[in-house]
């Protein structure tokens, strides 16, 4: 047997809706979804709430059109 490895590139845009507390920023939810919650330690839970959420949804859009397929042997 020999061992491949496969890079399959797509593209796609996901948008979700989260109900999240009235105090936060547009900032700060971009901020948080990139998982700078470092001053605010319980914005790792809304942090885990958000990508819980992409997730789902990401994986709902993987049928998208392929942009490129890499295989090397290694």
């Amino acid at each position: 047997m020999k061992l491949f490895e496969i890079e399959v590139v797509r593209t796609y845009t996901t948008t979700i809706e989260v109900a999240l507390p009235d105090e936060l920023t547009t900032s700060s939810v971009e901020r948080i979804t990139l998982g700078d919650t470092e001053p605010f330690p319980f914005e790792n839970d809304l942090y885990h709430e958000i990508w819980d959420t992409l997730g789902e949804a990401e994986l709902e859009q993987c049928d998208t059109e392929i942009l490129t397929v890499k295989a090397k042997k290694l």
